[in-house]
């Protein structure tokens, strides 16, 4: 017997706003549409009432009318051999269907969330998941017919924190933009001539500064990604930090001694943090810029694609001061 998973994916996107409907490309064929929700369709499928989804998404309404963008995928796969095993279900190739489900779903997890990183990798923006919704209905290819289905609700973990911006697209350049840098980033930096172990870790580090509970946090784990990439450890650290951060991202006298003086303040605030274990005004434009720095020195770094040595080498002889 033949079989037919047909799989219908959903999330409803926070931290957007109406520029991104039809125009945001995740790849990988997700759409990303206007629903709404007083859509009885909408609160069904992830399975609350009108009141519970209203509470629970309150935030990630696009107006006053309540409507929201979800991204969305149908995805049918078909396999020509299947049988049922007494007591244990249906399988595939010695393959337990539920688990064919399951690794589908796992594998639709990590393609989201890692997307979702790397477009707040692109830019400030606070876009985000709270639970991805997948209904997989398995149909017996010769009658068309549902066998059973299975629902899951999985949870992301991870809340921003702060008053960040939405997501906003200006217009379709922009888009393209997002597109291109989403299909060509990974991750893994696996090519990469900088070590890809640390691009990787500063990149886990920068997500964290969205999601870590408190600023101070927050604010660490941006000082922590930018020590990684552009400090060696054999010299004083806050002179290198700061110097090299500002060779790094600047192109002239007066953009170096600027990020210089910025560097030094961030650097002050972390050696307070670690010597006395609090820092006494810590605003949250301060996390912000500080995780704009640690974006713009990945970029550099991405763009440059030399290694770590050959890097803090070439800034040690790269100057615009005495």
């Amino acid at each position: 017997m033949g079989l037919i998973l047909r799989y219908k994916i959903k999330a409803i996107l926070f931290g957007v706003d109406e520029s991104i409907i039809n125009k945001l490309d995740l790849g990988n064929s997700y759409k990303i549409e206007k629903d709404c929700m007083i859509n009885h369709n909408l609160w069904e499928e992830f399975d609350y009432t009108a009141f519970g989804l209203r509470r629970i998404y309150e935030t990630a309404k696009l107006n006053d009318n309540l409507d929201v963008a979800v991204l969305s995928k149908n995805e049918e796969i078909k396999y020509e051999e299947a049988y049922v095993k007494d007591g244990e279900g249906w399988f595939v190739d010695d393959k337990k269907v539920d688990d064919i489900i399951f690794d589908h779903e796992n594998d639709e997890m990590e393609y989201i969330d890692r997307k979702m990183r790397i477009i707040r990798l692109y830019s400030e923006n606070s876009f985000n998941i709270k639970e991805l919704l997948i209904i997989t209905e398995v149909i017996d290819s010769s009658t068309n017919k549902e066998i059973y289905h299975h629902n899951s609700k999985i949870p992301f973990p991870d809340k921003i924190i702060g008053n960040i911006d939405k997501l906003h697209l200006i217009n379709d350049e922009e888009a393209k933009s997002i597109y291109d840098f989403v299909s060509k980033i990974d991750l893994d930096f696996k090519e990469s001539t900088f070590s890809s172990k640390l691009l990787s870790s500063a990149i886990f580090l920068y997500d964290q500064s969205y999601t870590s509970p408190v600023a101070t946090l927050r604010f660490m784990v941006c000082v922590i990604g930018l020590e990684s990439l552009l400090v060696d450890g054999n010299s004083e650290l806050s002179y290198r930090l700061s110097r090299n951060c500002a060779m790094l991202l600047s192109s002239n006298s007066e953009e170096y001694l600027d990020l210089l003086t910025k560097m030094k303040k961030i650097y002050q605030k972390r050696s307070d943090y670690v010597h006395n274990g609090m820092v006494k005004s810590l605003e949250e434009d301060e996390v912000i810029e500080t995780r704009g720095i640690l974006r713009s020195v990945i970029f550099k770094i991405i763009e440059k694609n030399i290694s770590k040595e050959s890097l803090i080498k070439e800034l040690d002889l790269k100057g615009f001061t005495n």
